[in-house]
């Protein structure tokens, strides 16, 4: 009861910053005889009521996820603001809200999407809202802030927290064939080789020793596109993608480790509720299952993503997840409230403590934090997350979309089944501009 008293009154205090003007100039203090005249003042809070329109663009945000980090702590200190939330699905994909004028308020997405609404004409420069609304960019990470920004610096959104990597590991299948468990440091080869160890046929049941789920998620240290930001033309046919397309057909060409289909989506589902993945080099799972599955029994622990060679210590470009303000929206003011709660060090400490979210602050007190109030992650070696960093994110083009990378898809599956690799990567790029031309933007 204490620990909610004081949330709320730090709420209630920074509410009282935003309406009053934290660090202004007090009354009394603007020069002779007290007058104040002369001191600037902060545009007084809109407290027009409104109903916000929140679209959620993917899944990183539960139902518990949205009440606790952001209906209410934007409530207490904003009540005039209501949330409605969207969820990104069949007649509720961006495209349609748009056609039937349900244009949300809010967006929330990941940054790979930027170019897509930009597209849509759905985003820009939301910095003096900002500023109006008390928040103070150099409080950020500057590379996840990056992300969510143009190279001139206007900002498009504010990134709510970014994902992590790490190597999960099951415990029970390493202990089954008596081989060592993974460790910190390892690079892809390394990781290979225990994979090799442990991808076996036992009892009619076959455990796979090592499913890193897509070839996009093998992308990502490399900060690689499948479209070029600048030319809007594919970047597939190149040497890093020829990388991953190799490292890929590698580990799923160890004996018993290939999967039935590739590129499926599905490897932390076989991970954590099937527990035949023996490794699973993957983003942030302390809040997505990882709990229910160790109530069912899955033993598990964590190490370092493993490395590129000549790329020690390193894992995926910074991927960070963003709230944006529809250029199209009746309650920017609003809006812009609701991003200022949201990012103040009161929900990103709780985010950090209760979900394991990584924060896109800069404030060092918030990996202190991360998962600490989550016991199931006692004794777990969350340090190792910190002993990787993240390369800054590519620019992303508007149509670097599922599509095309479902294009990337099909064209792996072709190399693996034989299928040159420069062959399969040239065709992929034909296919890639050929869907570009057809979907370019009037």
């Amino acid at each position: 009861m204490r620990r909610s008293k004081t949330i709320t009154a730090l709420f209630v205090l920074a509410a009282f910053a935003v309406v009053t003007g934290c660090g202004g100039t007090k009354p009394g203090a603007g020069g002779d005889n007290g007058k104040t005249a002369d001191a600037p003042k902060k545009p007084a809070v809109n407290t027009t009521p409104a109903t916000l329109k929140l679209y959620l663009s993917n899944s990183s945000l539960s139902d518990q996820d949205v009440t606790m980090l952001i209906a209410e702590p934007v409530k207490k200190v904003f009540p005039h603001i209501t949330i409605e939330t969207v969820r990104n699905g069949k007649g509720a994909t961006i495209e349609e809200l748009l056609a039937t004028g349900q244009t949300p308020d809010i967006f929330y997405t990941n940054i790979a999407d930027i170019g897509k609404y930009k597209r849509l004409g759905l985003l820009g420069d939301i910095t003096p809202m900002l500023k109006t609304n008390g928040v103070d960019l150099s409080r950020f990470d500057p590379q996840m802030l990056a992300g969510a920004s143009s190279e001139q610096g206007e900002v498009y959104g504010l990134p709510f927290f970014a994902h992590f990597n790490a190597n999960y590991y099951n415990k029970a299948i390493f202990d089954k064939f008596g081989v060592s468990y993974p460790q910190d440091g390892m690079t892809w080869e390394d990781t290979i080789e225990l994979a090799k160890k442990v991808s076996r046929v036992d009892a009619g049941v076959t455990y796979k020793g090592l499913d890193f789920d897509t070839i996009a998620r093998l992308a990502m240290p490399l900060a690689i596109t499948l479209v070029d930001a600048k030319t809007n033309r594919a970047s597939v046919n190149t040497d890093g993608w020829r990388t991953v397309f190799t490292l890929a057909k590698e580990i799923w060409s160890i004996p018993n480790n290939k999967p039935d289909k590739f590129n499926t989506f599905q490897a932390r589902n076989w991970f954590m509720q099937d527990q035949n993945i023996a490794m699973l080099p993957y983003n942030n799972l302390l809040n997505i299952g990882l709990e229910e599955a160790t109530k069912n029994g899955l033993n598990w622990d964590l190490v370092q993503y493993p490395s590129y060679k000549g790329k020690p210590n390193q894992y995926a470009f910074v991927d960070a997840q963003i709230f944006s303000i529809s250029q199209t929206s009746k309650y920017k003011e609003q809006a812009a409230q609701l991003l200022s709660v949201v990012t103040s060090d009161e929900v990103q400490l709780l985010s950090a403590r209760k979900t394991a979210r990584f924060s896109s602050l800069k404030n060092p007190a918030m990996k202190e934090a991360l998962g600490a109030d989550m016991p199931f992650l006692q004794g777990k070696n969350l340090k190792s997350i910190f002993k990787s960093t993240a390369p800054a994110a590519p620019a992303f083009s508007p149509y670097d979309s599922s599509d095309v990378r479902n294009i990337s898809f099909k064209s792996f599956e072709d190399y693996m089944k034989g299928k040159d690799l420069n062959t399969a990567l040239r065709e992929a790029e034909e296919k890639i501009n050929q869907w570009i031309e057809t979907n370019k933007m009037k």
